[in-house]
């Protein structure tokens, strides 16, 4: 990309597959990229800073450490980035589905392998599937590139019906284990964060865009609270009173009762005063911009906006 163009850490988290706590770490203990400042001192990245990220991701993938490798230089680092044979996935017991998993597999190829798995309800095969990716992908690209993708397909094939809802169930549990297990291994160090409020209002039973909201919150320097699902207003504005809450973050997956969703959004605005910031997302949040921009939240519709907000 030509021209003095200065990215936020947060698109380079996004596009490098790097959470931004790995890029802290990465410029400040071992100089890695020498990113400028803007004026309030946030981070500001070039194209050439995301480019040798991208390398330093791939040279590691080999086997390197990063303290070995962050003073060479580009023509050093290409060469150790030079494709290895790293170990093809290894489940314990070989299906249909996972059997066909190469190593370096692309994202869409790992939806399309794991939608295989929901199609013959192995739930095993998605475990390893989704393990694997775990172990290649950041928690980020992971959520963007694999989790929801793969959950957008399933919605589709039970819409036009070449699968049962059992199908989704089955997909969901094993999307919410690998999200709890992501949350369960926080990035970053023990220092007092910010708390961020998350919950699906009432009239929302799907959770999981909540808890892949927890993530992305974690990697970003937040202390997140999952408060439950299907909760009805005044019981959102009375986990405001928790020690250090900042920040509410509501997910709007499904498109029920308009006029429901709409009442809720202006009672918690109500409770709140309209004083504590609160973010909206999830794939159909987007049907209800004005009501939550008159309850003085923000909709954040993608992951890009919402890191932007965090911050």
């Amino acid at each position: 990309m030509p021209g003095p163009v200065a990215f936020p850490i947060g698109f380079v988290s996004l596009h490098t597959g790097l959470s931004t706590h790995v890029i802290r770490a990465w410029e400040r203990r071992y100089h890695a990229v020498a990113p400028q400042r803007s004026a309030n001192g946030r981070r500001l990245f070039s194209q050439s800073d995301i480019d040798r990220l991208v390398l330093l991701r791939r040279v590691i993938q080999n086997g390197h450490s990063i303290s070995h490798i962050a003073g060479l230089d580009r023509a050093q680092l290409v060469e150790l980035a030079e494709p290895t044979t790293p170990p093809a996935i290894q489940p314990n017991e070989p299906t249909h589905a996972d059997s066909k998993m190469p190593a370096g597999i692309a994202p869409t190829e790992i939806v399309s392998h794991s939608l295989e798995a929901v199609a013959m309800l192995d739930g095993k095969a998605l475990q390893g599937i989704l393990r694997q990716a775990a172990a290649t992908f950041s928690r980020q690209a992971l959520i963007d590139t694999i989790f929801c993708p793969l959950m957008e397909q399933v919605g589709r094939r039970w819409s036009d019906g070449s699968l049962r809802i059992v199908h989704g169930q089955m997909a969901s549990v094993v999307i919410h284990a690998q999200l709890i297990g992501l949350l369960s291994h926080p990035t970053g160090d023990a220092a007092e964060k910010p708390c961020l409020l998350i919950a699906a209002p009432a009239g929302q039973c799907c959770y999981l865009g909540a808890l892949a909201v927890a993530v992305t919150a974690q990697d970003h320097g937040w202390e997140p609270v999952f408060l439950g699902f299907n909760l009805p207003a005044e019981e959102i504005a009375a986990a405001c009173s928790i020690p250090g809450a900042e920040m509410i973050a509501l997910s709007i997956t499904c498109r029920v009762d308009d006029a429901f969703m709409q009442d809720e959004l202006i009672r918690l605005s109500d409770l709140l005063n309209n004083g504590f910031p609160l973010v909206v997302g999830g794939r159909a949040s987007h049907n209800y911009r004005r009501s939550i921009e008159a309850a003085g939240g923000e909709n954040c519709s993608t992951a890009a906006e919402l890191v932007s907000r965090l911050e």
